[in-house]
């Protein structure tokens, strides 16, 4: 838990750098930043089963007007309502932090992303707008999102519906599912052989991708 925490304050700090810069561009923007508690899962097949990974570091941050905070409806919301403005987001994902369970598999699964070289995976929000209608609650709230997501040294645009929730001390949870193809980014899906049996497993080029990001105001 100290590791996970560790490695999650090096990752805000990178980000409140990010932010910093950003700041000096719009500085009436709220700032939220990544907190402990979110978790991303990764879901695969293959010839032998179904496999699964999942982490539990998620760094980055969050940067929208004001009236976000009052405003539950979002209608004064201008980079929620409308496309001429956008808030600010970047979420990161050690690669190394994605956990199977099994040594081998993470190796595996390590060298077909390239961790030496792109170490992360990260998304960078380019667009966020209201989705169907907002409950009088303010929450959950669904999304139309776009954005640049980057994994292995690859970067696509990628579109996603992500829902959010308000909870208590100015605190946001974001969730969010994709399928992605691995061949998309670079990635040749692994086909490694059993010890002993010479018979080759190989890995469906399809994922699922499920996320649960939580982020806390300053």
């Amino acid at each position: 838990m100290m590791k996970t925490k560790t490695i999650l304050w090096s990752l805000n700090l990178l980000a409140a750098v990010a932010v910093s810069t950003a700041v000096q561009a719009a500085d009436n923007l709220v700032r939220y930043m990544a907190r402990p508690g979110g978790s991303v899962v990764v879901e695969g097949t293959s010839t032998v089963h179904d496999w699964e990974v999942e982490g539990k570091i998620i760094g980055g941050y969050f940067m929208v007007e004001p009236a976000f905070q009052t405003d539950l409806s979002l209608k004064s919301v201008k980079s929620l309502t409308t496309k001429e403005t956008n808030p600010k987001a970047v979420i990161s994902i050690p690669i190394r932090s994605l956990k199977s369970g099994k040594d081998t598999m993470d190796r595996i699964m390590q060298e077909a992303m390239k961790a030496d070289k792109n170490p992360m995976i990260r998304f960078t929000l380019k667009e966020m707008v209201v989705k169907g209608e907002v409950p009088e609650s303010g929450s959950p709230v669904t999304f139309a999102t776009k954005g640049d997501l980057s994994v292995s040294g690859v970067t696509k645009e990628i579109e996603m519906d992500v829902t959010m929730e308000r909870k208590p001390a100015k605190t946001l949870v974001f969730k969010g599912e994709k399928k992605l193809k691995m061949t998309d980014f670079g990635i040749t899906p692994p086909s490694p052989k059993i010890p002993g049996l010479g018979s080759i497993i190989k890995t469906g080029d399809e994922v699922t991708v499920k996320f649960t990001w939580i982020v806390k105001a300053r």
